[in-house]
């Protein structure tokens, strides 16, 4: 059942019957943002804490985006017992600056990592009072009467989870952002194999779009190889942190021959990353050359005293430009810039690997707009793999969350769909 009560109720610690009250405070009709509460008769979870994608469009303070959920925050007195991010994307852990010290913060390793590590080079987003600790996947984190497991599924960053709740009576499954369609699909599927569920709480970033062909790395790898035997220089823009892209793309350079060119801040994300695997590239890898921009990063870096050795495998500028079919640049602000002040357009081929929402922004990318070829695999699942996935797992009941589109649930999934809105209570019994 569904509780009208106002928000205050839900707030209150002390819960008079064993019922688990479970509220999403943001991402009923929103993706990006999302936290979800789960308060037992002993304690109060949170899973996820992010920014609004509308943040990135708005000239407001982050902390105009947070919710008004008590107990959570550095000036209030904790009564949290503890967070779960489900991957290291700014629409799922944005708002963990402003979390009390002492409330509990439950990560994977990798996004430990980029928290630590790579978040202080890019945002003046300080983590360093948060109370971090590192989930190992599968294994089980009891807090009081609640039992979490997370599991990794398949989204564009490494480590991405799934978390599986387990209260005296109930469970309960939150996704996160998944797909089934990269690298690490079978991570996704594997989800399946949970029975029992009595709520799943599944995000539908994709079911309002047009187009729900999703491309797969491989297919990327097709196409890229093909675009790349253009005699023009390369400039391929993409996440350093989507490391499934970066291998589709380094590869690709290889099976092409080109040389492709990264920046220092991408070498030290794949240091960072270095430890998950022996196969991942890196800087002073065959096929590799960093061309540096002065800028913020490369200053921490160099104070970080990683910029020397980057430096060891430095192409110029010049032998780029003049040598334009044995290179492919990695975009960032600075290099393109440079580029576009000693190249033509029309000498340019710009290949966009990214989310296009990104382009609706002011960018230094605005100049080459008209020429962008767009080739992504987007880290959300389309619609018939999110129907076979409710088919197999078969939930009591299904709550829609990261999505603009809750209203399409229940023509969609063949499942009891529970529409909540932004702050409801749903009372689970």
């Amino acid at each position: 059942m569904i509780d009208t009560f106002d928000r205050q109720q839900a707030r209150n610690r002390q819960i008079e019957d064993s019922n688990i009250r479970l509220i999403i405070h943001r991402g009923t009709n929103e993706i990006g943002g999302s936290c979800i509460e789960v308060v037992s008769p002993e304690i109060r979870l949170l899973f996820d804490l992010g920014l609004p994608l509308r943040s990135m469009d708005e000239d407001n303070e982050n902390e105009c985006y947070k919710l008004d959920i008590d107990g959570l925050y550095g000036e209030d007195k904790p009564n949290i017992d503890g967070i779960f991010i489900t991957h290291a994307h700014l629409d799922h852990f944005g708002l963990l600056e402003f979390v009390h010290p002492e409330i509990p913060v439950y990560i994977s390793k990798t996004a430990y990592d980029i928290l630590t590590k790579i978040l202080p080079l890019t945002h003046n987003i300080d983590l360093s009072h948060l109370n971090l600790n590192i989930i190992t996947i599968d294994k089980s984190t009891i807090i009081g009467d609640i039992e979490v497991i997370a599991h990794n599924v398949d989204h564009s960053i490494v480590d991405a989870m799934a978390f599986e709740i387990i209260t005296e009576s109930k469970k309960i499954l939150y996704t996160g952002d998944l797909r089934f369609h990269g690298r690490k699909k079978h991570l996704s599927e594997n989800l399946t194999e949970i029975k029992g569920i009595d709520y799943l709480i599944m995000e539908g970033s994709t079911l309002d779009r047009e187009e729900q062909t999703q491309m797969t790395e491989d297919e990327l790898m097709y196409e890229l190889a093909n675009l790349l035997q253009d005699k023009r220089l390369s400039i391929i823009s993409f996440s350093a942190q989507n490391l499934d892209r970066f291998i589709s793309v380094f590869k690709t350079c290889l099976i092409t021959k080109k040389t492709l060119v990264i920046d220092p801040y991408t070498c030290y994300v794949l240091e960072t990353f270095k430890e998950l695997s022996k196969n991942i590239p890196q800087f002073d890898w065959n096929n590799m050359a960093v061309y540096c921009v002065g800028n913020s990063i490369t200053e921490k870096l160099a104070n970080k005293k990683n910029l020397y050795r980057y430096g060891k495998n430095k192409v110029s500028l010049e032998k780029i430009i003049n040598n334009p079919e044995n290179y492919a640049v990695k975009d960032n602000f600075g290099i393109t810039i440079e580029l576009l002040k000693k190249v033509k357009k029309e000498d340019l081929q710009v290949i966009y690997s990214q989310w296009a929402g990104y382009l609706e922004k002011p960018s230094h990318l605005d100049p080459l707009k008209d020429q962008l070829i767009n080739l992504h695999v987007s880290g959300h699942a389309d619609i018939k793999s999110l129907q076979n996935f409710v088919n197999k797992i078969k939930p009591k009941n299904l709550i829609p969350i990261h999505t603009e589109s809750a209203d399409m649930y229940k023509k969609l999934f063949n499942a009891e769909v529970i529409q909540l809105k932004d702050g409801q209570i749903l009372t689970i019994k």
